[in-house]
């Protein structure tokens, strides 16, 4: 194994397009790729296409992240947190979801991106969603602040040695009891697309930046429970959608 490989996280669950803990265990097939852009080189590349984003990314993107939406189901009244809000799509329907009894908080790295967030939210006129900047490995909110934390394509961003201190972090604004979807590229599903997708992201990492991860496996390891998970498709990259709690 190379400096640049990592062995797959610890996990025991069941690549099933209905999976919770103590489903039957598979071992997953291979090492996932390192992430070497730095950040500052990923908030400078996020601002560069905020404005243009949806137009190449949204359409591939979009189904995906509606079972995610769906699958993490906002009540109204609940204050939930969409981590690398991007655009601000899922932010204007978890908006949306929670209603003005609610909160609904967006939080990206991009200045930009978080210009297009305030700017969706305003067309949507939902003036009770709020568009925060930050940084997601240090999220700037008080412990327990949240009942749900929604991540679409953004845990994959993190290198691997970075993930479980990040989920840590969010568990610290999740409040008891309260529940995390991510939605995520997914390496279970390993075959010539994955290993066409990671090296291009090997060779251009700053423009194809996520890359397929274990989502289940590693949140298992952060310490979270397995409610539900479904599997989706952007182009023909398998993905994750995974819905969890913290373990009690």
């Amino acid at each position: 194994m190379t400096a640049d490989e990592q062995p797959p996280v610890a996990g025991d669950e069941s690549p099933s397009s209905t999976d919770v803990d103590g489903a039957p265990s598979e071992t997953p097939p291979g090492p996932i790729s390192r992430v070497s852009r730095p950040k500052g080189a990923a908030r400078e590349w996020y601002d560069r296409i905020s404005e243009r984003y949806d137009t190449f990314a949204d359409p591939f993107e979009a189904p995906a992240r509606t079972a995610g939406i769906d699958l993490l189901d906002a009540q109204p009244g609940e204050c939930v947190l969409d981590v690398g809000c991007g655009t601000g799509t899922a932010l204007v329907a978890l908006s949306r979801a929670v209603g003005a009894d609610g909160t609904a908080v967006g939080i990206d790295l991009a200045d930009g991106m978080t210009r297009v967030s305030r700017g969706a939210l305003a067309d949507a006129g939902l003036d009770y969603g709020v568009v925060v900047l930050g940084d997601a490995a240090t999220l700037p909110f008080e412990d327990d602040a949240f009942d749900a934390l929604f991540v679409s394509f953004v845990l994959e961003l993190f290198d691997t040695p970075e993930m479980l201190a990040v989920l840590t972090e969010w568990q610290r604004v999740l409040a008891p009891g309260g529940r995390l979807c991510v939605v995520s590229l997914s390496r279970r599903g390993d075959g010539p697309a994955t290993w066409l997708y990671e090296s291009v992201h090997t060779l251009i990492p700053t423009h194809v930046d996520c890359r397929p991860i274990y989502a289940r496996d590693t949140l298992r390891e952060a310490g979270f429970r397995i409610d539900d998970t479904r599997e989706a498709t952007v182009w023909v990259f398998p993905v994750e959608i995974v819905r969890c709690r913290l373990e009690s």
